[in-house]
């Protein structure tokens, strides 16, 4: 998501993650700072960011409103991030950066406003850790809710 939005909403061609294009132009999404060093010495088993942590949600955002609360604590396993030096310049774009971490320091949530598209949701987390057959986890109950809004009052939810 963030990529795209980079590159065609933004205007970064080539925009990229160092994940796969270590030597892109425009590194919207790269390694996390406390991962550098350990991706540089080859350890690359249990070093990754893994665990349950907490994410601020921003008051009225789509995530906060399909959580019903402005703190959630998520599941995560991964190197890489949205990059801060770019975070200005997409926000000022129109991308909602809507979960941080408490700190502020890392991007949890992304997401376009409502009135833009009905549910343009992204998360670093691994909210497919929480959701259970018969209790769905809040942002895919969201996603369910604003496809189907879409298709009852013919609007395009695209």
């Amino acid at each position: 998501m963030v990529i795209e939005y980079a590159r065609n909403v933004v205007g970064l061609e080539g925009a990229s993650s160092t994940e796969f294009e270590p030597d892109t132009k425009y590194p919207v999404i790269a390694t996390m700072a406390e991962q550098v060093e350990i991706l540089a010495s080859g350890d690359m088993g249990h070093t990754m960011r893994l665990g349950l942590f907490d994410a601020a949600l921003t008051p009225g955002s789509v995530v906060a409103e399909a959580y019903g609360k402005t703190l959630v604590k998520e599941r995560h396993r991964h190197r890489y991030e949205v990059n801060n030096s770019f975070r200005d310049q997409l926000s000022a774009a129109g991308l909602n950066f809507s979960g941080l971490s408490p700190n502020g320091d890392l991007v949890e949530f992304v997401e376009l406003p409502k009135d833009v598209h009905p549910y343009y949701v992204s998360t670093q987390a691994h909210p497919e850790f929480l959701s259970r057959p018969t209790k769905a986890h809040p942002l895919f109950h969201g996603l369910i809710k604003a496809a189907l809004a879409g298709r009852l009052f013919g609007d395009k939810a695209e």
